[in-house]
């Protein structure tokens, strides 16, 4: 049986092994002044740390790479990486929501039907708010045995809207919706035989200042508006 596919999409994170960046290597950095409510221009950057890392140590970062054609359906690749991670997702952005349809990790592959919803419209972001639903979730791992390759599962899962606070982090103060997540795997009755739990920090114009895997926000190429 597939086991909770959260889990199975963090398998890197629990082995991965904290790196002091590198001083002396060469970026170019993009400035953007206006992002959009949900953020999702090329080019756009975050950097995230455990809290109580050492600021000089090597951060995730998370990046916007821009539109790309997947199955016919243009949506928006992102990809998170760093700290033993390297993870690339495809999500739509809908006038009713931010979709992620596909994910991949090295050697894996996993995609959401019907898409999960990550975000709810613009409007309906607010405390109180909750959205959610049930998803079949299928990893393909090209390299396996034809026999291992494909695994199927069943996930119900909620988001909630429980607070909206003012929180400092690293890169700054930002006003924050605190939205708790529950996922749970089913089995072939329905019954629930795994459940996950994570919370969220996110800020309109900004994105994530606390990433649900655990990480906080400590830089970004952008110019942070007020909300």
């Amino acid at each position: 049986m597939m086991r909770h596919f959260w889990l199975l999409l963090l398998l890197g994170v629990a082995a991965c092994v904290p790196t002091e960046a590198d001083p002396g290597r060469v970026q170019v950095v993009q400035l953007f002044e206006n992002l959009s409510f949900y953020p999702k221009e090329t080019g756009v950057i975050w950097q995230y740390l455990p809290d109580g890392e050492r600021l000089d140590a090597m951060p995730v970062e998370k990046r916007i790479e821009g539109p790309t054609v997947l199955q016919g359906q243009v949506l928006i690749a992102t990809r998170l990486v760093g700290r033993g991670i390297d993870q690339l997702d495809f999500r739509d952005y809908r006038s009713d929501g931010v979709f992620l349809v596909r994910r991949t990790l090295p050697g894996l592959q996993v995609g959401f039907d019907p898409p999960l919803q990550e975000l709810p419209a613009e409007s309906a972001l607010r405390v109180g708010a909750s959205w959610g639903g049930t998803t079949t979730v299928t990893a393909f791992y090209p390299n396996a045995r034809p026999e291992n390759q494909h695994l199927r599962g069943t996930s119900s899962y909620r988001f909630t809207v429980v607070d909206r606070r003012r929180v400092s982090v690293v890169a700054g103060e930002f006003e924050v919706f605190v939205i708790n997540f529950e996922s749970n795997s089913l089995d072939a009755q329905g019954n629930v035989t795994d459940t996950l739990r994570q919370t969220i920090w996110f800020s309109p114009h900004v994105g994530k200042v606390r990433h649900e895997l655990g990480f906080f926000l400590v830089d970004a190429n952008f110019l942070a508006r007020d909300n």
